[in-house]
């Protein structure tokens, strides 16, 4: 990341204000949802950045309590994949019926890791 202004994320901003402003207004008509797109995807990418690690690890943590074990010490792209792997044992066992027991607690579990997505991806959506 930059140590200078602007960072990283507030140019993503502006790239999306001025998609939003001035290029989805002066493209032909059929090319305009293009454009938004791209604004969009722009402050999708600022708020990810902005979120760091904080949603990864908030998930390493859900997931590992789902699955009864300490949240793997990781950061980076390895906090991914740990996040990946540890969604697809909740997916495997939920599949096997074997966390049919413990159904109350695992939608409540995925209700919340959904709504930390939205948070980042459509902040205010659902509120």
């Amino acid at each position: 990341m930059s140590q200078d202004r602007p960072a990283a994320p507030e140019l993503l901003d502006a790239v999306a204000e001025y998609l939003v402003a001035d290029v989805s207004e002066s493209v032909p008509r059929e090319r305009r949802f293009q454009a938004l797109v791209a604004a969009n995807l722009c402050a999708l990418v600022a708020r990810e950045m902005r979120a760091g690690e904080a949603p990864l690890r908030a998930d390493l943590e859900l997931f590992s309590a789902l699955l009864d074990r300490e949240p793997e010490e990781t950061s980076g792209e390895g906090l991914g994949g740990a996040v990946r792997e540890a969604q697809a044992e909740v997916s495997r066992r939920l599949r096997a019926g074997e966390m049919d027991r413990h159904l109350d607690e695992v939608a409540a579990a995925l209700r919340e890791h959904v709504l930390r997505k939205l948070a980042v991806a459509r902040p205010g959506y659902a509120g």
